[in-house]
Formats: structure tokens, C-alpha cells, sequence
């Protein structure tokens, strides 16, 4: 059997806001702080919910997608940085928006960056996507070039003793 290395120097936290990304987030900075890796803080625009906006727009609303791209941008990299990047003190970290559909986008950057790790949450902000079109992290886990680490929800989180 060959020798395989396994180095993990670079770990993608797949964040969407939903009531997983705390929890989620919690064990991407653990995984970086233990191994000394690099951190990158990765949220998407789901390009489906933009389609309301043009919609929108063709009935003569003054509604502008780039717009709307560029304040939920400005509003996002506030609370990461707030909520998340202020907590990775001692770790190299960076945050990444992107706009488009979340699996590709993940797996886009999982390769661009050539992470050797993403952590993402079971369910993302609704669950019935999940159902009627099979669940982002199910399509990542298919996908996904590195280690995908699988984080279930704040129940089933530890809480200090």
C-alpha cells in the first residue's frame, strides 16, 4: 500500500448563517487552532434568491441585483467579522463571499485554494431545498476535492461542565 501524507494546512468553514454556523464554526477553529492551519471563512449568495429581484425589477421596481449584492456583502463581511474573525486570534484567517449556486461555489474554492479540509453543517437555513433538491453538504461530500468534516447541529454540540 503506498504511504499517503495527510498535512492540513488549510480548512474551509462553510458558513450560511443558518442556526448551524456558530456550532460549525466552533469546530473549524478548533480543527485551525490544533493544527496550525489556516482558516478561511467561506459564505455564498444563493444566485436562486437573487431571481426574485430581477423579477422584481421587470414590474418597473427601481430594484437592482448588483446593488443588492454589494450591501448583502457589506452587511455579511460586518458580521463575520464581528461574530467570527474577531475569535481567531493566533490564527491566520480570511473571509470569502461569494454569489452563485453553494455546492459549486464551495467546491470552486475548495480547489482554488487547494484546502485540504472543509467543515460545513448538515442543514443549511432551510431544509426543505434539502428535500426537494438534495442538501448542499450531501453534494459537496460527492464533490469535494478534500476531507469534509460534517458538523451537526447546536443540540448535539458539548457544553462546558
Amino acid at each position: 500500500m503506498e504511504d499517503c501524507e495527510v498535512n492540513l494546512k488549510k480548512i474551509v468553514a462553510a458558513l450560511d448563517l443558518s442556526a448551524y454556523a456558530e456550532t460549525t464554526f466552533m469546530h473549524a477553529l478548533a480543527l485551525a487552532r490544533s493544527l496550525q492551519a489556516e482558516l478561511i471563512i467561506l459564505n455564498i449568495i444563493n444566485i436562486s434568491g437573487l431571481q426574485s429581484l430581477d423579477l422584481v425589477a421587470s414590474q418597473g421596481f427601481p430594484v437592482s441585483k448588483e446593488d443588492y449584492i454589494q450591501k448583502t456583502n457589506r452587511e455579511r463581511i460586518r458580521i463575520f467579522k464581528e461574530t467570527y474573525l474577531s475569535r481567531t486570534e493566533g490564527v491566520a484567517a480570511k473571509i470569502e463571499l461569494r454569489v452563485g449556486v453553494p455546492f459549486e461555489e464551495i467546491i470552486r474554492i475548495l480547489r482554488k485554494e487547494k484546502a485540504d479540509m472543509v467543515v460545513m453543517g448538515t442543514k443549511g437555513r432551510t431544509d426543505l431545498a434539502g428535500v426537494l433538491f438534495g442538501s448542499t453538504a450531501e453534494k459537496v461530500f460527492r464533490h469535494s476535492p478534500c476531507a469534509v468534516v460534517s458538523v451537526r447541529g447546536p443540540q448535539h454540540c458539548r457544553l462546558p461542565e
